[in-house]
């Protein structure tokens, strides 16, 4: 994919290390929750890593769906986009499939708009969900 600067992504737990490392051998910048808040986040409520992944302008990779439905946790992506596997029921390297095979919609969908919560899909689409 030709960009000026590639895109950085802020992993929720919920997606797994090892979902992670497939796509960073792929070439893709991962910064896992993990990496920011001690046990794994466990205590750490939604919309504080929401807001901590929009601040660095990195675009936010999760499964958890109930997030579209929680307005403290939506105004947290004020200014930033959150992408959520359409389906949760899926393998680690299913996961991580879906999200390359999204890739490049993701990073168009990010550029054209200031803000967003998307599902992804098979087969690179993806959908916006709010607003």
């Amino acid at each position: 994919m030709c960009s000026a600067k590639l895109p950085e992504y802020f992993f929720d737990r919920s997606l797994g290390k090892a979902s992670a490392a497939l796509l960073r051998e792929r070439g893709w910048v991962i910064h896992l929750i993990a990496d920011f808040y001690e046990h794994d986040a466990a205590d750490v409520a939604d919309e504080q890593w929401i807001a901590e992944g929009c601040s660095r302008g990195w675009l936010l990779l999760t499964k958890d769906q109930r997030i579209r439905y929680r307005e403290h946790e939506l105004s947290a992506l004020a200014a930033g986009h959150l992408f959520c596997l359409g389906s949760g029921n899926l393998s680690l390297a299913d996961m991580a499939q879906r999200f390359v095979e999204a890739e490049r919609a993701m990073v168009n969908a990010s550029r054209r708009r200031s803000v967003g919560f998307w599902h992804v899909h098979a087969g690179g689409r993806i959908k916006l969900m709010w607003p």
